[in-house]
Protein backbone atom coordinates (compact mmCIF):
# COMPACT_ATOMS: atom_id res chain seq x y z
CA UNK A 1 0.00 0.00 0.00
CA UNK A 2 0.85 3.68 -0.62
CA UNK A 3 1.33 6.22 2.06
CA UNK A 4 -1.19 8.00 0.18
CA UNK A 5 -3.92 5.52 1.37
CA UNK A 6 -3.87 6.62 4.64
CA UNK A 7 -4.52 9.62 6.90
CA UNK A 8 -2.14 10.04 9.64
CA UNK A 9 -4.52 11.60 11.98
CA UNK A 10 -7.63 8.69 10.78
CA UNK A 11 -8.55 7.16 14.06
CA UNK A 12 -7.97 3.41 12.47
CA UNK A 13 -4.11 4.88 11.94
CA UNK A 14 -3.51 6.93 14.96
CA UNK A 15 -4.78 3.58 16.82
CA UNK A 16 -2.80 1.07 15.05
CA UNK A 17 -0.24 3.05 12.70
CA UNK A 18 1.92 -0.18 11.68
CA UNK A 19 1.13 -0.31 8.03
CA UNK A 20 1.05 3.19 7.40
CA UNK A 21 4.61 2.88 9.44
CA UNK A 22 5.32 0.62 6.45
CA UNK A 23 4.09 2.53 3.59
CA UNK A 24 5.50 5.15 4.65
CA UNK A 25 9.16 3.93 4.65
CA UNK A 26 8.43 1.82 1.21
CA UNK A 27 6.95 4.90 -0.58
CA UNK A 28 7.13 8.25 1.17
CA UNK A 29 9.56 8.10 3.90
CA UNK A 30 9.86 12.20 4.22
CA UNK A 31 5.85 12.90 3.79
CA UNK A 32 4.41 16.40 3.80
CA UNK A 33 0.93 16.15 4.88
CA UNK A 34 -1.62 18.98 5.28
CA UNK A 35 -3.69 17.34 8.22
CA UNK A 36 -3.82 19.35 11.26
CA UNK A 37 -1.29 22.49 11.34
CA UNK A 38 0.92 20.64 8.56
CA UNK A 39 3.39 18.29 9.41
CA UNK A 40 6.21 16.50 7.41
CA UNK A 41 6.94 12.77 8.66
CA UNK A 42 9.86 11.43 8.88
CA UNK A 43 10.09 7.54 9.25
CA UNK A 44 13.05 6.16 8.37
CA UNK A 45 15.94 4.82 11.07
CA UNK A 46 18.48 6.63 9.80
CA UNK A 47 16.60 9.65 8.62
CA UNK A 48 15.25 9.19 11.97
CA UNK A 49 18.93 9.26 13.26
CA UNK A 50 20.08 12.61 11.33
CA UNK A 51 17.33 14.97 12.11
CA UNK A 52 17.68 13.37 16.20
CA UNK A 53 21.51 14.12 15.91
CA UNK A 54 20.92 17.52 14.08
CA UNK A 55 19.74 19.95 16.71
CA UNK A 56 20.60 22.87 15.17
CA UNK A 57 18.63 22.30 11.98
CA UNK A 58 16.00 20.52 13.85
CA UNK A 59 14.95 22.30 16.94
CA UNK A 60 12.62 21.12 20.35
CA UNK A 61 11.51 24.65 20.18
CA UNK A 62 8.45 24.67 18.90
CA UNK A 63 7.20 27.81 20.72
CA UNK A 64 9.18 29.57 17.92
CA UNK A 65 5.92 28.30 15.61
CA UNK A 66 3.24 28.41 18.60
CA UNK A 67 3.00 30.86 20.57
CA UNK A 68 1.04 28.76 23.53
CA UNK A 69 3.34 26.65 23.82
CA UNK A 70 3.15 22.85 22.69
CA UNK A 71 -0.59 23.55 21.25
CA UNK A 72 -0.77 24.48 17.79
CA UNK A 73 -4.14 24.89 18.34
CA UNK A 74 -6.23 28.05 18.99
CA UNK A 75 -8.41 27.25 22.04
CA UNK A 76 -11.89 28.63 22.66
CA UNK A 77 -12.26 31.47 24.82
CA UNK A 78 -13.93 29.58 27.77
CA UNK A 79 -10.47 27.39 27.61
CA UNK A 80 -8.37 30.33 27.42
CA UNK A 81 -10.36 31.68 30.50
CA UNK A 82 -9.91 28.33 32.58
CA UNK A 83 -5.97 27.91 31.56
CA UNK A 84 -5.49 31.60 33.14
CA UNK A 85 -5.43 30.01 36.31
CA UNK A 86 -2.37 27.34 35.19
CA UNK A 87 1.17 28.55 34.50
CA UNK A 88 2.10 30.30 31.52
CA UNK A 89 3.90 28.43 28.99
CA UNK A 90 8.03 28.46 29.04
CA UNK A 91 10.49 26.32 27.08
CA UNK A 92 11.80 23.16 29.66
CA UNK A 93 14.26 20.99 28.94
CA UNK A 94 12.72 18.72 26.22
CA UNK A 95 11.68 21.57 24.57
CA UNK A 96 14.20 24.30 25.09
CA UNK A 97 17.89 24.74 23.79
CA UNK A 98 20.91 25.85 23.95
CA UNK A 99 21.91 27.48 27.83
CA UNK A 100 18.51 26.91 29.03
CA UNK A 101 18.29 23.51 28.18
CA UNK A 102 21.99 22.35 29.17
CA UNK A 103 21.01 24.20 32.78
CA UNK A 104 17.59 22.33 32.81
CA UNK A 105 19.51 18.75 31.88
CA UNK A 106 21.86 19.50 34.52
CA UNK A 107 19.12 20.05 37.44
CA UNK A 108 17.30 17.37 36.56
CA UNK A 109 20.25 14.38 35.49
CA UNK A 110 21.28 13.92 39.14
CA UNK A 111 17.51 12.25 40.15
CA UNK A 112 18.18 9.85 37.03
CA UNK A 113 21.68 8.74 36.69
CA UNK A 114 22.29 5.37 36.47
CA UNK A 115 23.57 5.16 40.36
CA UNK A 116 20.58 7.18 41.81
CA UNK A 117 18.55 4.70 39.38
CA UNK A 118 20.06 1.53 41.42
CA UNK A 119 19.83 2.93 44.70
CA UNK A 120 15.99 3.23 44.05
CA UNK A 121 15.51 -0.62 42.87
CA UNK A 122 14.90 -1.40 46.26
CA UNK A 123 11.74 0.72 46.03
CA UNK A 124 11.03 0.02 42.87
CA UNK A 125 11.32 -3.79 43.77
CA UNK A 126 8.56 -3.16 46.69
CA UNK A 127 6.07 -1.33 45.09
CA UNK A 128 5.91 -4.23 41.94
CA UNK A 129 5.30 -6.45 45.28
CA UNK A 130 2.55 -4.64 47.09
CA UNK A 131 1.09 -4.80 43.74
CA UNK A 132 1.09 -8.00 42.75
CA UNK A 133 -0.09 -8.92 46.27
CA UNK A 134 -3.34 -6.86 45.63
CA UNK A 135 -3.38 -9.03 42.64
CA UNK A 136 -6.35 -11.91 42.72
CA UNK A 137 -4.80 -14.90 41.20
CA UNK A 138 -7.18 -17.53 38.99
CA UNK A 139 -9.47 -14.95 37.80
CA UNK A 140 -9.11 -12.38 34.98
CA UNK A 141 -7.75 -9.18 36.04
CA UNK A 142 -6.93 -5.48 34.25
CA UNK A 143 -3.40 -5.51 34.59
CA UNK A 144 -3.29 -2.00 33.17
CA UNK A 145 -5.31 -0.04 35.53
CA UNK A 146 -4.08 -2.28 38.64
CA UNK A 147 -0.19 -2.53 37.43
CA UNK A 148 0.95 -0.93 34.34
CA UNK A 149 -0.95 2.36 35.46
CA UNK A 150 0.27 2.59 39.10
CA UNK A 151 4.13 1.30 39.34
CA UNK A 152 5.51 3.95 37.46
CA UNK A 153 3.03 6.77 38.87
CA UNK A 154 4.28 5.46 42.37
CA UNK A 155 7.64 5.53 41.30
CA UNK A 156 8.03 8.71 39.85
CA UNK A 157 5.63 10.14 42.68
CA UNK A 158 8.11 9.25 45.22
CA UNK A 159 11.20 10.31 43.32
CA UNK A 160 9.84 13.90 42.68
CA UNK A 161 7.47 14.39 46.23
CA UNK A 162 3.98 13.84 45.45
CA UNK A 163 1.88 12.95 48.31
CA UNK A 164 0.74 9.25 47.98
CA UNK A 165 -3.00 10.20 48.10
CA UNK A 166 -2.47 12.13 45.00
CA UNK A 167 -1.44 8.67 43.00
CA UNK A 168 -4.58 8.91 41.40
CA UNK A 169 -4.63 12.36 39.77
CA UNK A 170 -1.20 11.69 39.05
CA UNK A 171 -2.69 9.75 35.52
CA UNK A 172 -5.46 12.44 35.26
CA UNK A 173 -3.08 14.90 34.98
CA UNK A 174 -0.57 12.93 32.70
CA UNK A 175 -3.38 12.19 30.63
CA UNK A 176 -4.84 16.46 30.55
CA UNK A 177 -1.28 17.69 29.39
CA UNK A 178 -0.66 14.26 26.56
CA UNK A 179 -4.39 15.50 25.48
CA UNK A 180 -3.32 19.50 25.11
CA UNK A 181 -0.31 17.70 22.31
CA UNK A 182 -2.79 16.85 20.06
CA UNK A 183 -5.88 18.46 18.49
CA UNK A 184 -8.89 20.00 20.12
CA UNK A 185 -11.58 17.28 21.48
CA UNK A 186 -14.98 17.46 19.61
CA UNK A 187 -16.35 18.18 22.29
CA UNK A 188 -16.43 21.78 23.98
CA UNK A 189 -17.07 20.30 27.29
CA UNK A 190 -14.25 17.91 26.96
CA UNK A 191 -11.82 20.69 26.15
CA UNK A 192 -12.52 22.29 29.08
CA UNK A 193 -12.51 19.25 31.57
CA UNK A 194 -8.63 19.13 30.19
CA UNK A 195 -7.87 22.35 30.78
CA UNK A 196 -9.15 22.62 34.02
CA UNK A 197 -7.31 19.13 35.10
CA UNK A 198 -4.13 20.70 33.14
CA UNK A 199 -4.53 24.09 36.04
CA UNK A 200 -5.35 21.65 38.88
CA UNK A 201 -1.86 19.86 37.92
CA UNK A 202 -0.05 23.80 37.78
CA UNK A 203 -1.62 24.91 40.82
CA UNK A 204 -0.38 21.43 42.81
CA UNK A 205 2.95 22.18 41.27
CA UNK A 206 2.68 25.62 42.50
CA UNK A 207 2.19 24.46 45.99
CA UNK A 208 4.73 22.14 46.60
CA UNK A 209 7.38 24.21 45.07
CA UNK A 210 6.61 26.62 47.33
CA UNK A 211 6.19 24.57 50.64
CA UNK A 212 9.88 23.19 49.47
CA UNK A 213 11.58 26.98 49.14
CA UNK A 214 10.33 27.35 52.53
CA UNK A 215 11.32 23.83 53.93
CA UNK A 216 13.55 20.98 51.77
CA UNK A 217 12.18 17.75 52.42
CA UNK A 218 14.49 14.87 51.15
CA UNK A 219 13.03 14.48 48.03
CA UNK A 220 13.95 15.63 44.01
CA UNK A 221 11.47 18.39 43.94
CA UNK A 222 13.63 20.07 46.58
CA UNK A 223 16.40 19.30 45.29
CA UNK A 224 15.25 20.63 41.65
CA UNK A 225 13.39 23.60 43.49
CA UNK A 226 17.09 25.01 45.36
CA UNK A 227 19.57 23.73 42.23
CA UNK A 228 19.47 27.30 40.78
CA UNK A 229 18.44 29.95 42.10
CA UNK A 230 17.66 31.99 38.88
CA UNK A 231 14.76 29.05 37.86
CA UNK A 232 11.60 30.66 38.25
CA UNK A 233 8.21 28.71 39.64
CA UNK A 234 7.09 28.69 36.12
CA UNK A 235 10.19 26.75 34.93
CA UNK A 236 9.77 24.40 37.27
CA UNK A 237 6.13 23.89 37.22
CA UNK A 238 6.67 22.96 33.86
CA UNK A 239 9.88 20.87 34.13
CA UNK A 240 8.07 18.97 37.21
CA UNK A 241 4.82 18.35 35.05
CA UNK A 242 7.22 17.18 31.76
CA UNK A 243 8.57 14.84 34.56
CA UNK A 244 5.89 13.71 35.94
CA UNK A 245 4.18 12.74 32.48
CA UNK A 246 7.29 11.01 30.95
CA UNK A 247 7.58 9.27 33.99
CA UNK A 248 3.37 8.09 34.08
CA UNK A 249 2.64 7.75 30.39
CA UNK A 250 5.98 6.03 28.42
CA UNK A 251 6.74 3.34 31.35
CA UNK A 252 3.23 2.36 31.72
CA UNK A 253 3.08 1.80 28.21
CA UNK A 254 6.14 -0.01 28.03
CA UNK A 255 4.99 -2.67 30.81
CA UNK A 256 1.48 -3.53 29.46
CA UNK A 257 3.38 -3.97 25.99
CA UNK A 258 6.01 -6.13 27.71
CA UNK A 259 3.35 -8.00 29.29
CA UNK A 260 1.02 -8.18 26.05
CA UNK A 261 4.02 -9.43 23.90
CA UNK A 262 4.90 -12.37 26.34
CA UNK A 263 1.29 -13.39 25.89
CA UNK A 264 1.60 -13.48 22.37
CA UNK A 265 4.86 -15.31 22.58
CA UNK A 266 4.06 -18.05 24.87
CA UNK A 267 7.79 -19.32 23.99
CA UNK A 268 9.60 -16.65 24.79
CA UNK A 269 8.16 -15.82 28.26
CA UNK A 270 9.15 -19.51 28.86
CA UNK A 271 12.34 -19.45 27.68
CA UNK A 272 12.66 -16.42 29.95
CA UNK A 273 10.78 -18.21 33.08
CA UNK A 274 13.88 -20.74 32.68
CA UNK A 275 16.55 -18.31 31.94
CA UNK A 276 15.91 -14.57 33.98
CA UNK A 277 19.72 -13.47 32.22
CA UNK A 278 17.37 -12.79 29.35
CA UNK A 279 15.04 -10.19 31.43
CA UNK A 280 17.01 -7.79 29.92
CA UNK A 281 17.23 -8.12 26.69
CA UNK A 282 13.47 -8.82 26.50
CA UNK A 283 12.97 -5.46 28.16
CA UNK A 284 15.16 -4.00 25.14
CA UNK A 285 13.44 -5.22 22.67
CA UNK A 286 10.10 -4.94 24.21
CA UNK A 287 10.87 -0.86 23.80
CA UNK A 288 11.83 -1.56 20.35
CA UNK A 289 8.90 -3.79 19.06
CA UNK A 290 5.79 -1.44 20.91
CA UNK A 291 7.61 1.37 22.06
CA UNK A 292 5.61 3.84 23.95
CA UNK A 293 6.33 6.99 22.65
CA UNK A 294 5.83 6.94 18.95
CA UNK A 295 7.62 10.22 17.91
CA UNK A 296 8.76 13.31 18.57
CA UNK A 297 8.10 16.77 18.03
CA UNK A 298 11.09 18.98 16.29
CA UNK A 299 11.12 22.10 13.91
CA UNK A 300 13.35 23.33 11.06
CA UNK A 301 15.00 26.10 11.97
CA UNK A 302 16.10 26.77 8.05
CA UNK A 303 15.58 25.59 4.60
CA UNK A 304 16.87 22.14 4.43
CA UNK A 305 16.95 18.69 2.77
CA UNK A 306 16.83 15.00 3.82
CA UNK A 307 16.90 12.08 2.13
CA UNK A 308 16.75 14.04 -1.12
CA UNK A 309 13.23 15.93 -0.16
CA UNK A 310 13.34 19.61 0.58
CA UNK A 311 12.18 20.54 4.07
CA UNK A 312 11.22 24.51 4.47
CA UNK A 313 12.55 26.16 7.39
CA UNK A 314 9.68 26.72 10.20
CA UNK A 315 8.05 22.86 9.39
CA UNK A 316 6.79 20.83 12.24
CA UNK A 317 8.91 17.42 12.00
CA UNK A 318 7.14 14.02 13.51
CA UNK A 319 10.05 12.23 14.28
CA UNK A 320 8.70 8.75 13.57
CA UNK A 321 10.38 6.71 17.12
CA UNK A 322 8.69 3.81 16.60
CA UNK A 323 8.85 3.54 13.03
CA UNK A 324 12.22 3.85 13.01
CA UNK A 325 12.80 0.60 15.38
CA UNK A 326 10.32 -1.58 12.50
CA UNK A 327 12.68 -0.45 9.76
CA UNK A 328 14.16 -3.34 8.02
CA UNK A 329 16.70 -1.75 6.97
CA UNK A 330 18.33 -1.47 10.20
CA UNK A 331 16.56 -4.72 11.90
CA UNK A 332 16.23 -7.72 10.63
CA UNK A 333 12.44 -9.00 10.49
CA UNK A 334 11.60 -5.56 12.41
CA UNK A 335 8.12 -6.94 13.13
CA UNK A 336 9.23 -10.34 14.72
CA UNK A 337 9.49 -10.10 18.77
CA UNK A 338 13.06 -11.47 19.06
CA UNK A 339 14.67 -11.27 22.53
CA UNK A 340 17.70 -12.60 21.30
CA UNK A 341 18.04 -9.92 18.84
CA UNK A 342 21.95 -8.54 19.32
CA UNK A 343 20.79 -5.17 18.09
CA UNK A 344 17.61 -4.51 20.36
CA UNK A 345 19.36 -1.64 21.91
CA UNK A 346 19.97 0.22 18.84
CA UNK A 347 16.57 1.63 19.35
CA UNK A 348 15.52 5.35 19.89
CA UNK A 349 12.38 4.69 21.94
CA UNK A 350 14.19 6.84 24.26
CA UNK A 351 15.12 9.50 21.66
CA UNK A 352 18.81 9.69 20.87
CA UNK A 353 22.04 12.25 21.80
CA UNK A 354 21.24 15.73 23.50
CA UNK A 355 17.78 15.28 24.19
CA UNK A 356 17.79 10.88 25.25
CA UNK A 357 15.30 10.75 27.69
CA UNK A 358 16.41 11.22 31.65
CA UNK A 359 14.07 8.61 32.80
CA UNK A 360 15.20 5.81 30.49
CA UNK A 361 17.20 3.74 33.16
CA UNK A 362 14.51 4.48 35.34
CA UNK A 363 11.93 3.03 32.99
CA UNK A 364 14.51 -0.19 32.40
CA UNK A 365 14.70 -0.72 35.55
CA UNK A 366 10.73 -0.93 36.41
CA UNK A 367 10.27 -3.46 32.92
CA UNK A 368 12.87 -5.72 34.48
CA UNK A 369 11.70 -5.40 38.02
CA UNK A 370 7.69 -5.79 36.81
CA UNK A 371 8.93 -8.78 34.52
CA UNK A 372 11.23 -10.72 37.00
CA UNK A 373 8.36 -10.34 39.53
CA UNK A 374 5.39 -11.90 37.35
CA UNK A 375 7.24 -14.32 36.23
CA UNK A 376 8.66 -15.47 40.05
CA UNK A 377 5.22 -15.21 41.63
CA UNK A 378 3.32 -16.93 38.32
CA UNK A 379 3.19 -20.46 36.97
CA UNK A 380 1.60 -18.70 33.92
CA UNK A 381 0.02 -16.03 32.60
CA UNK A 382 -2.95 -16.02 30.04
CA UNK A 383 -4.75 -14.18 28.07
CA UNK A 384 -8.41 -13.01 29.54
CA UNK A 385 -11.73 -12.09 27.39
CA UNK A 386 -9.92 -10.31 24.99
CA UNK A 387 -6.67 -8.54 23.36
CA UNK A 388 -5.79 -4.91 24.00
CA UNK A 389 -7.27 -1.69 22.31
CA UNK A 390 -5.10 0.81 21.90
CA UNK A 391 -6.63 4.49 21.79
CA UNK A 392 -5.94 7.09 18.98
CA UNK A 393 -3.50 8.93 20.20
CA UNK A 394 -0.38 10.70 17.65
CA UNK A 395 2.32 10.48 20.27
CA UNK A 396 1.40 7.57 23.05
CA UNK A 397 1.27 4.32 22.32
CA UNK A 398 -1.41 2.50 25.14
CA UNK A 399 -3.90 0.23 25.89
CA UNK A 400 -7.52 0.78 27.19
CA UNK A 401 -7.54 -2.69 29.49
CA UNK A 402 -5.17 -5.54 29.70
CA UNK A 403 -7.25 -8.48 30.76
CA UNK A 404 -5.27 -11.40 31.98
CA UNK A 405 -5.05 -13.97 34.70
CA UNK A 406 -2.64 -14.93 36.72
CA UNK A 407 -2.04 -18.21 37.28
CA UNK A 408 0.10 -18.98 40.92
CA UNK A 409 3.22 -21.35 41.47
CA UNK A 410 0.98 -23.76 42.84
CA UNK A 411 -2.09 -23.97 40.40
CA UNK A 412 -2.26 -26.85 38.06
CA UNK A 413 -3.19 -25.73 34.64
CA UNK A 414 -6.28 -27.37 33.27
CA UNK A 415 -6.12 -27.92 29.65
Amino acid sequence: MSAQDFRLLDPETLAEPYEFWQALRETAPILAVDEGVGFTIVSRYEDVLTVLRDTDTFSTRLSRKFKGGLSAYEDSPAVKEVLKDGCPYVDALGFSEGDVHARHRRMVRRGFTTARVRELDELIEATVKDLIDALPMGVEVDMWSRFCIPLPIRVIGHIIGVDAEHDQDVKRWADAQVARFGEPRESEEENLRIARDLVDFHQYLYRQIRERRERARDDFLSDLVNADSATTDNELVILTAGLLVAGAESSSSMVAALIDLLLDHPQWAGNVRADRSLVPATVEEALRNESPIKMAYRITTRDTELAGEAIPAGSIVLVMLASANRDPRAFTDPEQFRPDRPDSRRHVAFGLGTHLCLGAELARSEGRAALRQLLDRTSSITRGSHRPVHPPNLTVRAVRSLPVVLHPPTAKRVS
